[in-house]
């Protein structure tokens, strides 16, 4: 009976009937190609990814060295990308007097585009499998941690010797756990301008309340533009710079979608645990995600109290609130979602199969079946010690979003030059701090960050015992009531601080000495968070290693156990291809949802109380003369959104949705609540794909902001 199962799971794969689940690598896709044929796709391998011609990865970008995707759409270096993945672009260049986040924005001219400083868009040229090269030259037999640093030690090596004398920016990628390792090489342009985007009443239209939800009505699109120097090469931000000229861009069409149509996605997904264990998958259902939802969900009440009481706090923290719901939502949802998909059930039976597996040839298999207990053990470890909660906690308050101490590593040049004993460095520091004090303090908002102060100081009290904190914390953690009293220890640090305050700031650079640091409650408070930070880091980094040997082994065995059929590793935010189909789905018995939204959607979740259910009085006057010019479908509908069962994660926004012939017909922006336990697990009767249809982008591009000059761009079929 196992045999027939075996062959049965087999056909299926064969035949592609279970096609949609899989992030393929780009440079492997004519493993794949056959299967995406047999489903309707018209093109080559050789047109999805060739280092001899132009081929469509030369048109997909990688946003910012990881975090979205975007998409060429023109001849002039002109791109596509979520809304969200450009928010923080255009909340830094909105003020309450000129806020883009509010009213949009759409650069009339070229020399009207925004530069956004430490942007970044890299550019996929080849890929190439230097796995034997790696592996041959770490010796197995050395322990853990000098294993890692030499495969690490030699992954740096080989990049730095393939770079092209700086040409090109290169990265080895380790994939199936340090089983396989790719080498990645890319243009990486330094001058990427922000060119339009929608107001957020469109371009964020439901906000965190349809966040990871259908149906679903958000124009999620952004627009930017690569610029090179003038020889085409990639270059700093210049005003002599010129838009870039790429190999390929994508060609989009306004024939729409229909049900059970081909759909693909080309684009960066971030991170995926598909080889995870069943106690790392329980791990982060059962600790992680509660941890997220109180402390997160603290912070994100505190940034929502604010945004609605002060317009400036609305435009100066839109990206970290949005940021923060979208992780709360994804841990939050992800967890419930495990929950009623059984994954850590389905990963436990396979370790079953996996044992079992091995136990048919221990002597061949036998390293395999050493790597589950060490799982099991640095998990059990990390629960006992409660290290995932004090290092989120550290993360929280010594890095996001608590905004005080970034603006202490700004100053940590002269920070050094002082605990050096440099005057002349110190002399040089502050005069260059004196010119930046207004930038610094720019778009700060010391009531709101003081709260978040509080809240994650407090997290790091509850979490760590009290003899593990060092002697600061151990101070205010001992007073009665200590944990009513944070609130009023932050406001006491915040009233006191040099870095809170531009006129303190000012004050100390006019005589920087040791002291004053020393004095300072935030500062002192920082040092020793980092200090006790590295401690802990340098403790769990003796089991993290182990950690990353078994999972190295156990993912092997997997591999082995399942060889009779592709496979494809973890996302790690290299580029990937996935295909399926448009399609819906049914959540819950008795709901059906259906794979489209219309412009009559929008108009129903119309509520002028709610400023992400605001309908734009221009779009209202679009939809009741029913002015949709070629974007409309044979019904005379206007498309929003559709959905697909394509297998995508985070890193994955922004990326292109192409139909059949490789053509654009799509943004994905988002996945669906009811299957947020993609990460480790693909559900393909329920993960979907939620798109915005590229005739509503081109829609509101055109008839809703008249940017006639930005549409000429394009090759509209």
């Amino acid at each position: 009976m196992k045999r027939i199962l075996s062959l049965f799971v087999g056909l299926l794969f064969a035949t592609g009937l279970l096609a949609d689940e899989g992030m393929w690598l780009i440079s492997l896709i004519s493993q794949n190609i056959n299967q995406m044929k047999a489903m309707g796709f018209t093109l080559s391998a050789e047109d999805i990814y060739s280092i001899n011609q132009s081929s469509l990865k030369d048109a997909i970008v990688q946003l910012d060295d990881g975090g979205c995707t975007g998409e060429l759409v023109s001849a002039q270096g002109l791109l596509f990308t979520n809304h969200h993945c450009g928010v923080d672009n255009i909340q830094y260049h909105s003020t309450t007097s000129r806020n883009l986040l509010r009213d949009g924005f759409w650069a009339p001219t070229l020399k009207d585009e925004l530069p956004v400083p430490g942007k970044t868009a890299l550019i996929l040229d080849r890929v190439e499998d230097v796995t034997s090269v790696v592996l041959g030259a770490v010796d197995s037999r050395l322990s853990n941690s000098d294993y890692f640093t030499r495969v690490y030690t030699v992954m740096d090596s080989i990049a730095a010797t393939r770079n092209n004398n700086g040409k090109l920016h290169t990265l080895v990628v380790p994939m199936f756990n340090f089983n396989q390792f790719y080498l990645f090489s890319y243009l990486r342009f330094l001058d990427v301008r922000l060119v339009g985007a929608p107001p957020s009443a469109i371009g964020n239209f439901g906000g965190d309340v349809d966040n990871w939800r259908w149906p679903r009505h958000t124009g999620d699109f952004s627009i930017f533009r690569i610029y090179t120097a003038p020889d085409g090469s990639p270059a700093e931000f210049s005003k002599k710079n010129v838009p870039y000229k790429p190999k390929n861009y994508l060609r989009i069409s306004l024939n729409g979608v229909n049900e059970g149509d081909f759909a693909m996605i080309m684009g960066y997904p971030g991170t995926t645990h598909r080889f995870s264990s069943a106690i790392e998958a329980k791990h982060a259902r059962d600790v992680e995600a509660p941890w997220t939802e109180e402390v997160w969900g603290s912070l994100i009440d505190i940034i929502k109290d604010g945004m609605a009481q002060n317009p400036e706090v609305k435009v100066n923290y839109t990206d970290t609130h949005d940021g923060l719901v979208n992780f709360w939502q994804k841990d939050v949802y992800q967890a419930t979602s495990m929950k009623r998909f059984g994954v850590v059930e389905s990963l436990a039976a396979r370790e079953d199969s996996l044992r079992a597996w091995i136990n048919e040839k221990p002597s061949e298999r036998i390293k395999y079946a050493s790597a589950m207990p060490v799982l099991n053990e640095v998990f059990e470890k990390y629960e006992t010690e409660n290290w995932t909660q004090i290092t989120k906690a550290l993360s929280a308050f010594l890095y996001w979003p608590v905004q005080v101490n970034e603006r202490i590593r700004d100053c940590s040049e002269l920070v050094f030059a002082l605990f050096e004993g440099d005057k002349k460095a110190v002399k040089k520091q502050a005069k260059l701090l004196k010119k930046r004090v207004p930038e610094l303090f720019n778009n700060y908002h010391p009531e709101i960050d003081q709260q978040l102060y509080a809240v994650a100081l407090l997290d790091i009290l509850r979490n760590v015992p009290t003899a593990q904190l060092p002697p600061l914390y151990q101070s205010i953690k001992q007073q009665p009531m200590y944990e009513y009293m944070i609130p009023m220890y932050a406001q006491l640090f915040f009233e006191k601080s040099m870095f809170t305050s531009a006129e303190r700031m000012n004050a100390f650079l006019k005589k920087p000495v040791v002291d004053s640091l020393f004095s300072d409650p935030v500062f002192s408070i920082m040092l020793s968070a980092e200090t006790f930070a590295d401690s802990v880091y340098n403790l769990i980094r003796g089991y993290q290693v182990d950690y990353m040997r078994a999972n190295q082994y156990y993912s092997k065995g997997l591999m082995e156990m399942q060889a009779h059929r592709l496979q494809y590793p973890d996302a790690n935010s290299t580029m990937r291809l996935t295909y399926g189909k448009v399609v819906g789905y049914r959540p819950f018995d008795g709901v059906v949802h259906k794979p489209f939204t219309y412009i009559n959607g929008i108009m129903a979740k119309n509520d002028p109380t709610r400023d992400i259910f605001d309908v734009p009085a221009m779009l209202q006057e679009l939809y009741q003369a029913k002015d949709y010019g070629r974007y409309a479908d044979s019904k005379g509908n206007l498309p929003v959104c559709f959905l697909t069962d394509n297998d995508i994660t985070g890193g994955n926004s922004g990326s292109p949705v192409l139909n059949a012939q490789g053509k654009l017909i799509g943004l994905a922006f988002d996945g669906n609540y009811e299957a947020m336990a993609c990460d480790y697990q693909f559900e393909p009767t329920m993960q979907r794909t939620i798109v915005v249809d590229i005739r509503y982008v081109l829609f509101v591009m055109d008839k809703f902001a008249g940017a006639q000059r930005l549409l000429d761009e394009l090759k509209v079929e």
